[in-house]
């Protein structure tokens, strides 16, 4: 079927002689003596030196997808060192800017596929793949070893064992690079054997350059690549966990993967557990014993409604009754069918007489004392001030010595309401409403009625006076109740409940004693059953064939992977960046060097394979893998390898010759450049990095096939932030050929269309940061404005056609704005700076 050693791809990485250049000083490393071997052979010469201003504008693009800084132009411009040399630091510089990671990540996100949708027919939202969008950009910052880069993304779960913190979070993060692939269909658990594909198929391409998964339905009919082949890797996916994102019939996500060890979560849970049982003695329990020993005694002495402007007078015809030491009196107030103004004015004095002498207590006794304590001690009697609603009954604990700026009101309350509160002042004061001076009142909150209580220091007949009065008219008044708890063990209940704030101390202390505040948790991948699996014949998942064991490519070795123990995931990922396979190094350094060159040694970045493209200069390739390797596989590294390179420096070219290199091929910006440099230009560009997206709440989610996740969200971060959805590209990154993240995109295509022009032309967004530029323009001295207009966008001075054109254009604009020379001038500048940022000087890269 097919010949394995005509797969040129799948040789060892060969020792490679650097050529000798004899005849021309014009190289500078080894890469330009490859490169003129091959011009040479096809009557080619390379092209002069790109000048100062265009290679760092190249540069700077190229690896922070942005454009240079004035400053940093005109720093490089006035480097006294020859060329290579001030270049190097340039290349320097800009590799240790966190820019890097930003244009660098995106790069491996086309790759990968990355979205932060699931793909299905509803789309369901992802909420934590942009942990490991954020996770590929760092390690590109940190210059992390391919190899390593690599292993964690396939097998980082498994490289966390035994690991803490951050450390162990960030290999679990890695993980996602799996975990992202498409799901598909209307329930995704039916159809799983498609996403093993996705992943395959992926794996194939990103890391190796063989289309793997053609060997899904049949052996593949070009490369050494056997069905059976297909599915020992599908067996080792198969018994990987994947993380369900949701989908139609079943909305909510599930197997997500905590970002803290087992040992933390055990911990944690028992440190829930001692919370609960300290809430539930400390605090609960109190207060199911006080509701018990109430209700066993309770005996209402009066209640009613208070009028909105009304007041209650119990004073004239006293209540009287015995009661016994430890009994307590209770008057609370609740909300009538509205709430809030409900504020009250409370008087409530209670009388005993014996043969001792007579004794008097009253609300109005604690004008003075409010907040001396809850509860209260006045005259040998015990006053409590309660929170009766649903959390309650509960003391009302949080104590404020002055209200809305007036010193002179205080009160007890939870959460502001409900409250019991005094003006000790002699005067009234106006607040929320007019306050009496030297009153005692109270407020319920919506659903709380709050009471005051008195507990009985004595045994005997008392007699009970009240006065009620609405202290706020308006609303429709307050309901009240006047209650007698006949009872003694009812003191003891409530002393119980006073001890409520020694109980939420200990909670407190408990709390601050947490192992972790909160478990964050990545959308990743875990270890599931171990399993070998069948080969599906022609496809159909529901034809199955015989059993295949877990195993490598038979081409690349064939070595069995995991265990009855393991998936075979990290022994996948150590067969992947073993020096002896010829693919991984080559693969990688190919696309390095694309990504700088807009076009691979080998142009078919994905297909190393017969039905990709042969490589234009073979031994470069292989010296560069080598180079890789042995550089311990930094990226960094093979960075300044190339861009050190007189080839890289070479003034920009056109026609065939720069297929082989005789010259350097002018690009357009691609998508993510184009709107960072405008945003970065105006001055609107958030350069901080990007987080979770502002998904609805899992809890509304009801996506469909009719109604899938469609959202857009806007931001002023870097593109690489923007929220990718996989059914529904946005209309920007469509439109300037972003990528497709349903399938890898290995290097972005480009188009030339007129709905691009018509963008610069009509979109309010592009409009909104030339408007900014232009006011940023205007902000400086007229003289001075089209020259930083120009060092700005182009990264030079504006000349003598540049300062005609603009007074022409003035000239022709201005009868047409208005008679105001300001009018005329603030628009003119708008129009201006919507040409220049949409001018080919600006959007392509020489």
């Amino acid at each position: 079927m097919f010949a394995e050693n005509a797969l040129w791809s799948l040789k060892p990485i060969k020792e490679i002689k650097i050529p000798i250049n004899k005849t021309t000083n014009w190289g500078l490393n080894s890469i330009d003596n490859f490169i003129l071997r091959k011009l040479s052979e096809k009557s080619l010469s390379p092209t002069t030196r790109a000048d100062r201003r265009s290679i760092i504008r190249r540069a700077s693009y190229d690896l922070t997808g942005l454009p240079p800084t004035p400053e940093t132009v005109s720093e490089f411009l006035g480097d006294p060192d020859i060329d290579a040399i001030a270049f190097a630091k340039v290349v320097d510089k800009l590799l240790e800017s966190k820019a890097y990671g930003e244009k660098w990540g995106r790069h491996w996100l086309d790759v990968v596929r990355y979205a932060d949708t699931a793909g299905e027919n509803s789309d369901h939202p992802v909420e934590d793949a942009w942990r490991y969008r954020n996770w590929v950009i760092q390690s590109l910052n940190n210059d992390m070893p391919y190899n390593q880069f690599v292993r964690e993304q396939i097998a980082g779960d498994i490289l966390a064992i035994g690991k803490n913190g951050k450390e162990f979070a960030d290999n679990i993060i890695a993980s996602g690079y799996l975990a992202i692939a498409r799901r598909f269909g209307h329930d995704i658990d039916k159809r799983m054997y498609l996403t093993y594909e996705d992943v395959i198929d992926n794996l194939g391409k990103t890391f190796l350059g063989l289309s793997i998964a053609c060997a899904r339905c049949h052996d593949h009919k070009h490369d050494p690549i056997t069905s059976a082949d297909y599915y020992a890797l599908y067996g080792v996916m198969a018994s990987s966990r994947l993380p369900f994102p949701g989908c139609e019939p079943k909305q909510q996500p599930r197997d997500l993967v905590p970002l803290v060890t087992g040992d933390v979560i055990e911990e944690n849970n028992e440190w829930e557990q001692k919370l609960k049982k300290l809430q539930h003695d400390l605090i609960e329990n109190p207060k199911k014993e006080l509701i018990k020993v109430a209700s066993e005694s309770y005996r209402m002495l009066s209640a009613g409604h208070l009028p909105v402007g009304k007041s209650v007078n119990l004073s004239s015809d006293p209540i009287k009754l015995n009661v016994k030491k430890g009994e307590a009196i209770q008057i609370s107030i609740a909300p009538n069918t509205n709430h809030g103004a409900d504020t009250t004015l409370v008087e409530l004095k209670i009388k005993h007489q014996s043969d001792s002498g007579n004794q008097e207590w009253s609300t109005q006794d604690l004008v003075d004392i409010l907040t001396k304590g809850n509860p209260l001690n006045s005259n040998n009697a015990t006053w409590y001030f309660l929170d009766i609603g649903p959390e309650g009954p509960r003391l009302l604990s949080e104590k404020a010595e002055e209200i809305d700026g007036q010193s002179s009101l205080k009160k007890w309350s939870i959460g502001g309401l409900p409250s019991v509160a005094i003006n000790n002042g002699n005067d009234p004061i106006k607040a929320w409403t007019e306050i009496p001076a030297r009153s005692f009142f109270v407020h319920p909150s919506a659903d709380s009625p709050v009471a005051v209580t008195w507990i009985s220091p004595v045994t005997g007949k008392i007699e009970i006076e009240l006065k009620m009065a609405d202290g706020h008219a308006s609303g429709d008044g307050v309901i009240w109740q006047l209650q007698h708890f006949a009872n003694h063990k009812i003191h003891s209940s409530y002393e119980k409940l006073a001890v409520d704030k020694e109980g939420i101390a200990k909670i407190e202390e408990h709390k601050n004693k947490k192992p972790i505040s909160q478990t964050d948790y990545a959308y990743a991948v875990a270890e599931g059953k171990p399993e070998d699996y069948p080969i599906h014949n022609r496809g159909d998942a529901k034809d199955l064939g015989p059993i295949v064991k877990r195993r490598f490519l038979t081409v690349l070795g064939g070595e069995i992977l995991g265990d009855k123990n393991s998936s075979g995931r990290l022994d996948l990922a150590d067969k992947i960046v073993s020096p002896k396979n010829p693919l991984t190094a080559r693969v990688m350094v190919n696309r390095i060097w694309a990504w700088h060159f807009g076009r691979g040694i080998v142009q078919t970045l994905n297909d190393f394979g017969n039905h990709g493209t042969l490589p234009t200069h073979p031994e470069l390739l292989d010296y560069l893998a080598k180079e890789f390797i042995s550089g311990g596989w930094s990226i960094k590294n093979m960075h300044r390898i190339i861009m050190n390179s007189a080839t890289y420096q070479q003034s920009a070219q056109s026609g065939t010759g720069v297929k082989y290199y005789a010259g350097f091929e002018r690009r357009r910006l691609n998508a993510e450049e184009i709107r960072d440099s405008i945003l970065l230009l105006s001055g609107m560009l958030d350069e901080s990095p990007g987080r979770e997206h502002p998904f609805p709440p899992k809890s509304k989610w009801n996506f469909s096939q009719h109604a899938p996740f469609a959202d857009e969200y806007f931001t002023s971060k870097r593109s690489v932030y923007v929220m990718r959805k996989r059914n529904r590209i946005s209309s920007f990154f469509s439109l300037f050929d972003g990528p497709d993240p349903n399938a890898s995109t290995a290097n972005r295509s480009q188009t030339t269309v007129p709905s691009q022009a018509l963008y610069f032309m009509n979109d309010p967004f592009f409009h909104d940061c030339a408007d900014q530029l232009s006011a940023n323009i205007r902000a400086i001295g007229p003289v001075e404005r089209l020259e930083y207009a120009y060092q700005l966008l182009f990264s030079r001075p504006a000349n003598k056609t540049d300062h005609e054109d603009f007074e022409a254009f003035a000239k022709v604009m201005a009868p047409n704005i208005s008679n105001d020379p300001e009018e005329q001038d603030t628009e003119i500048w708008r129009s201006y700076s919507r040409i220049l940022m949409s001018s080919n000087e600006f959007l392509y890269l020489d």
